[in-house]
């Protein structure tokens, strides 16, 4: 199917909640660009669809580590932050035998 199918066949419901300040100004920027958030929203994931990643680099809040890194103490501790008891030592063997 070619992306214009792919963008004009609409057979599902994607429903999110988000910050209002951050909807007005994601507004306004569509806006801008003579797009509403709908679209938007549908051209970002077709766009991680085609490409199998996300069309920036993500940023975190500086009180989180670094998630791309492979340091098994931040991740421990990262994952202690939000509930999951994995040690970090096994990052990167998840699919290893």
């Amino acid at each position: 199917m070619s992306l214009e199918g792919i963008i004009m066949s609409k057979d599902t419901t994607l429903t999110i909640r988000l910050n209002k300040d951050v909807k007005i100004h994601a507004a306004k920027v569509a806006s801008s660009m003579g797009l509403d958030l709908g679209t938007v929203i549908i051209m970002f994931l077709v766009e991680i669809s085609k490409t199998n990643k996300l069309p920036f680099t993500p940023t975190g809040d500086p009180e989180f580590p670094d998630i791309w890194n492979d340091d098994s103490q931040d991740i421990a501790k990262f994952n202690q932050q939000i509930g999951i008891a994995d040690d970090g030592r096994n990052f990167g063997k998840e699919n290893r035998d």
